[in-house]
């Protein structure tokens, strides 16, 4: 068997570590992480190796060239391949069975094992899989119980999570297989590679190893992966020498008068003065130097690092040449980059991570990330856009790093708006800068509708938007693609990576363009009016002042009536939610507002509509009668907008009708107007049922084990997956999601009546609570 080495990561996420050489040249216990897996290969008598290169390949080849001789053979991609696209690169030389692994992992999976089972299932393809308890950056796979693959989704959200059993990078592949890579093309094995052989049926199987498996993905996994190897959790060739003996020296290593506390791994010429500490679980390379009196532990340090006199380094990494003074302290999870100097009585507190080449002044107390500004916490994306609290979390800085961010990978016209709060305007007003900075040009609007907005980027040609909203005290801000849509996942991933190790960019004082203004709300009411050819001829109650404002600013005040109205509304300060009540004063839930969407999606001649994963089953018996097609989407909003998107017809319409109140408030009237109809009267037409949410608690890592362990129990069952897991039964059904923002799964539950949805509910709350007691008692 061959064997093909993936080496062209840039190792993003693991910043400052990465600031000057590729992923796999990242030292792990001494030695670049590509060594380990060589070794490992040859271990199993894997001898013919290839390595794909790409970014700064010279530094691996030398490498290489220099430990192995020619051996080895490279293959360098011009331009990026995608993972499948650059094993293809490599087809000459695949001309036998062969083993793809990554150059930048930690492992001891044993490989004749997989090949064995590989070539006794008869597979074309064969994927090691793992079992973890967060799998949200990895693809996520189920199989059969003969191995088969029968689910796989690449880095899902919560609420994709089906399963806790993941890819590792590892396969086993025949190779005719790279006839189906497109030669010279970007291509994914999990994104594209995968679903296609499962959907041509050629046998791809699973093999679920017990064998230590870590994806040095970011800083805290670098650091806990050696803590796994200096307790013996993974052999990587010594494992025996390190339980027997307690330690591993190099050459020429002076340690007189010093306390060694096992387990510990130093290289040659390392010397630690007396009366210094080291260990347990440290690693500390080539010519480094502990002073006396020092303390180290839980902490890997590079080459030629020094720590001065009486200083303390706690489960922190040191990169090449750092220089640690007198009586400093550096704490847990922190990273100090290559040729910083950390002067005598500084304190680095946890978590914080120093960019290469800086300087920390004496007496310091550095609590936040040093690169050429300073941090707090890492914003990320949950259930829809970023949200966290103004000045705590979304302060001026954060404002105008999101700006330079989303203008890095934008790279274009941005239009950027907020609601009227505000705290909403000053925080587009910094993100505007930001996006100017990193040489976007940038129209703003504040005091906006959503919509509006949305509306606007289209209509414009924009490349994207930012809209920032008040919501319960919070700040929350929404990125949107070049339709007027969220971003799907893959954006906001780069956006968090970005933001995670300040990948900005700001462009020279002559390329910066200045903000331009514009009134897309006054844009956009005279499109809505336009539509309807200035005729709007509705009764229509406002909820409230901010409604009644609205729809004033839309008519002029032509369709407002106090007394002898249609219905009544109350829009949302963004104006894209509302909630809407018929001529009795009766409130509409979300599925008999779905029900009013396809009403008028077929009055419109759509063929196909898409209604929620969580909607009332009465919604597809409603489209079966009108002979109207219907389509599942996922439950968040951006996941939602991209099933509309990919209607083959009306996509622009029905986005209207679920995102935009105005839109659908004109479109309502014009159909009751139409057809004669009371909105009294098509309430009633729906079916009386009872739904409800509930939350049971569930710990972050427990999730995907969870929603398995009920998919596999449910065998039997009429399940159904796509956010999350739906049980369909004779009396309504169950939807059980892992929440994408707490530690927490989120329960849908529709039936007849309220006795009924309860007993579902308290059926899957007790599957639940078995398996979460069943992970307790391992």
């Amino acid at each position: 068997m061959k064997g093909i080495i993936m080496a062209g990561g840039e190792g993003s996420r693991l910043r400052p570590l990465t600031f000057e050489i590729p992923k796999p040249m990242v030292p792990v216990a001494n030695r670049p992480a590509i060594w380990h897996i060589v070794e490992h290969l040859h271990r199993y008598g894997v001898k013919e190796l290839g390595v794909t290169l790409f970014y700064l390949p010279h530094k691996i080849k030398n490498y290489l060239l220099q430990e192995y001789g020619s051996d080895i053979r490279f293959y360098v991609e011009e331009a990026p391949l995608g993972t499948a696209g650059s094993v293809r690169n490599a087809k000459e030389f695949l001309d036998d069975t062969f083993v793809v692994m990554s150059g930048d992992v930690i492992t001891d999976v044993n490989i004749r094992e997989v090949y064995e089972f590989h070539k006794k299932k008869e597979s074309k393809v064969t994927l090691v899989l793992k079992r973890v308890e967060v799998p949200l950056e990895y693809g996520v796979v189920i199989v059969d119980k003969g191995g088969a693959i029968v689910r796989f989704l690449e880095k899902p959200s919560w609420g994709e999570v089906f399963s806790d059993t993941v890819n590792t990078g590892i396969y086993i592949i025949e190779p005719e297989i790279l006839d189906l890579i497109p030669e010279g093309k970007a291509f994914d094995f999990s994104k594209d590679l995968f679903p296609l052989l499962l959907k041509k049926g050629i046998p791809i199987y699973g093999y679920i190893t017990e064998g230590y498996w870590c994806d040095i993905g970011n800083t805290e996994q670098y650091l806990s992966s050696h803590m796994d190897i200096l307790e013996g959790k993974v052999d990587l060739g010594y494992k025996r020498m390190l339980m027997e003996k307690g330690f591993i020296l190099g050459r020429d290593v002076v340690y007189e008068g010093a306390r060694i506390v096992p387990p510990v791994i130093l290289g040659d010429r390392v010397v630690i003065e007396d009366g210094a500490e080291i260990g347990p679980n440290v690693v500390v390379g080539s010519g480094s130097v502990i002073k006396k009196g020092s303390r180290v532990k839980n902490s890997v340090l590079w080459e030629e690092v020094y720590v001065g006199s009486r200083s303390q380094v706690e489960g922190a990494v040191l990169c090449n040449k750092v220089k640690v003074g007198d009586s400093v302290t550096v704490l847990e999870n922190s990273v100090v980059g290559e040729g910083s100097r950390i002067k005598d009585f500084a304190t680095i507190r946890p978590g914080v991570k120093v960019w290469p080449f800086k300087v920390i002044e004496e007496e310091s107390v550095v609590s936040e990330d040093i690169v050429w500004g300073n941090t707090k916490k890492v914003l990320t994306f949950g259930y829809r856009g970023i949200r966290g609290s103004f000045n705590e979390e979304i302060g001026p800085y954060q404002s105008l790093e999101i700006g330079g961010a989303f203008g890095d990978i934008i790279k274009g016209d941005v239009i950027v708006g907020s609601d009227k709060d505000p705290i909403s305007s000053l925080v587009v007003d910094l993100i505007a800068y930001g996006l100017v900075f990193s040489g976007c040009r940038v129209l703003k609007n504040t005091g906006v509708l959503l919509p509006a907005l949305r509306w606007g980027i289209k209509n414009k040609s924009a490349r994207g938007g930012v809209y920032v909203e008040r919501e319960r005290g919070n700040i929350r801000i929404l990125f949107l693609n070049e339709k007027g849509m969220d971003v799907d996942r893959n954006v906001e991933k780069k956006i968090e990576n970005k933001l995670k190790i300040h990948d900005v960019s700001f462009r020279g004082i002559e390329e910066l363009k200045e903000i331009e203004e514009v009134d897309l709300d006054k844009e956009y009411m005279e499109y809505l009016l336009s539509r309807n050819n200035g005729n709007i001829n509705l009764k229509i109650k406002p909820y409230d002042d901010w409604t009644r404002d609205m729809l004033i600013n839309l008519t002029g005040g032509k369709i407002l009536f106090e007394d002898d109205y249609i219905f009544q509304v109350k829009l949302d300060k963004n104006g894209e939610k509302f909630i809407l009540y018929d001529e009795k004063g009766r409130e509409f839930d979300e599925d008999e507002i779905n029900y009013l969407r396809l009403l008028i999606a077929k009055t419109r001649g759509f063929k196909k509509v898409v209604f929620p994963f969580n909607s009332s089953s009465f919604l597809v018996e409603f489209a079966e009668e009108l002979s109207v097609e219907t389509r599942m989407g996922k439950i968040s909003p951006k996941d939602f907008m991209k099933a509309i998107d990919e209607l083959e017809e009306g996509q622009d319409e029905y986005f209207s009708l679920a995102f935009d109140g105005l839109s659908f408030i004109l479109s309502l009237g014009e159909y009751l107007g139409l057809h004669g109809k009371k909105l009294s009267e098509i309430k009633e037409e729906f079916p009386l049922r009872f739904k409800m949410v509930k939350k049971i608690k569930c710990d972050w890592k427990d999730k995907g084990k969870v929603i398995r362990e009920l998919f596999s129990e449910g065998s039997g069952e009429k399940v159904k997956f796509l956010d999350g897991l739906r049980f369909e039964g004779e009396k309504g059904w169950v939807l059980i999601v892992p929440d994408s923002e707490g530690p927490y799964l989120r329960v849908y539950v529709e039936a007849g009546t309220f006795e009924e949805a309860e007993k579902l509910f308290e059926v899957y709350e007790k599957k639940v609570k078995k398996v979460l007691l069943k992970n307790d008692g391992k």
